[in-house]
This record gives structure tokens, C-alpha cells and sequence, in this order.
């Protein structure tokens, strides 16, 4: 019960469990509309996503003047890649919610715009500020391994019969850099379930809507743990 006051007292948690129950929503009624379930049942579910998708669009309205502004912190970084990657991908994230505004005042009736185009260029900003996200995850990846290589076999000793007894040691290694590296395991599955959204609305993949409501519950879960436990946030943020 703790755990979930704390997460409701905010307004990103609201948000994730909110996109943790749309995505969910997504995969249930794809799930009850292959088994031929009765419409009314699907509809309603339908409904239910639609609903969390406006409730979270007003939770994060005017968020994208709050990301600008923390991108200005992001330029004082001194990592240059760091600096980089996490400058962009927060003034894209600004930009697609920026966009996603004018796509929900749209089809609120409050503005009159082709909101379809819109869309597309939210999904466009998304998808270019995940790929910024992942450049930093595998960014941060090099450098733990690059610590850490006399420890692991090399694809050459793995046919070596007299290397095989290490591997199970290396695999060990392996667990241990991944518990002790849990901001950025965390970090970099958010961000690879995340990028086959967009890229499924922009069309370049075609995965079901079950399959995109697996990912973005994943992803929404994955939020969620950093929310309930900081330290497995990745920072600088």
C-alpha cells in the first residue's frame, strides 16, 4: 500500500501507472478480439485505453516548457557524448509532447488542425529521443565492459576446449555487473520495449497490438521500479 501512495503522491508516477494500464488495456482487448470475444467486452477496454491515453495527455499538458528547461542543465555536462545524447533527447521529448498537445487540443475540438500529420511528427520527436536514450544506455554499456573485459571470453577462446570451464564464470560475472549496474539494465530495457512504438505507428515495423501493449507495459513497469526505487534511476537524467 506504501508503495502505491508513493507512486500516486506524483505526478510522472500517476502517469506511468496510468500508461502501465493503457498498454495493458491494449494487449487485453487485442487478446479478447482474436478469441472472438464479445464485442461489447472489447469495446469497453477499447474505451478504457482511449480514456488513459486523454487522461495522461492532460496530466503531462505544458510539460514540454518544464523538459527545455532541464535541458539546460544537460549542456553543462561535462561527458561530451553524455552531453550530447541527453541534450537531444530531451529537446525531442520536448518536441513530441509538444506536438501531442496540438494532436489532443485537435481532436478535443479546441483546435483545427490535421491532427494525423501531427501524429506522425509526435511519433517522429519519440522515436528520435529513444535512439538518443539508447546511444547514452549502450554508451554507458562500453564502459562498464570496457572495465570489466579481462573477465569475459573472448568469441576466439570460446573453441578453445581448455577456455569452456571459465565460461560459467564469465556468465556469473555477467549476472553480478548486471546487479550492480541496475540503472542502466533498467534504463536500456525502458528504452528498447519504447522504440518499437513509434516505429510501429510511423509504420517501419508491423507488430500487433498485442505486441505493442506487451512492450509499453514492460516499459511502463520498468519506469515504475525507478519511481519506487531512485537508486536504480540512471543519472545524470
Amino acid at each position: 500500500m506504501d508503495v502505491i501512495i508513493q507512486v500516486n503522491n506524483q505526478s510522472n508516477g500517476r502517469d506511468k501507472l496510468a500508461r502501465l494500464f493503457q498498454y495493458t488495456s491494449r494487449l487485453v482487448w487485442h487478446q479478447l478480439e482474436r478469441r472472438n470475444a464479445n464485442k461489447y467486452s472489447v469495446d469497453r477496454i477499447k474505451n478504457l485505453e482511449l480514456t488513459l491515453s486523454s487522461f495522461r495527455k492532460i496530466l503531462r499538458m505544458g510539460r514540454c516548457v518544464d523538459i527545455c528547461y532541464t535541458a539546460l542543465n544537460t549542456t553543462l555536462i561535462e561527458d561530451p557524448v553524455l552531453r550530447i545524447t541527453l541534450t537531444t533527447s530531451k529537446l525531442a521529448h520536448a518536441l513530441y509532447l509538444y506536438a501531442d498537445h496540438i494532436v489532443w487540443l485537435t481532436k478535443s475540438g479546441f483546435l483545427k488542425t490535421d491532427s494525423d500529420s501531427w501524429n506522425r511528427t509526435a511519433n517522429r520527436f519519440w522515436l528520435f529521443s529513444i535512439i538518443a536514450n539508447l546511444a547514452r544506455d549502450f554508451y554507458e554499456i562500453y564502459h562498464i565492459l570496457e572495465a570489466n573485459r579481462t573477465s569475459f571470453l573472448r568469441p576466439s577462446e570460446l573453441l578453445n576446449s581448455s577456455m569452456r570451464f571459465e565460461y560459467n564464470e564469465s556468465i556469473k560475472h555477467l549476472l553480478i555487473l548486471l546487479n550492480c549496474h541496475k540503472d542502466v539494465f533498467i534504463d536500456t530495457l525502458k528504452n528498447s520495449c519504447d522504440l518499437f512504438i513509434p516505429l510501429t505507428a510511423l509504420g517501419f515495423t508491423k507488430l500487433s497490438p498485442s505486441a505493442v501493449g506487451t512492450l509499453g507495459a514492460l516499459s511502463s513497469l520498468a519506469a515504475l521500479v525507478t519511481i519506487v526505487k531512485p537508486i536504480t534511476k540512471l543519472v545524470p537524467a
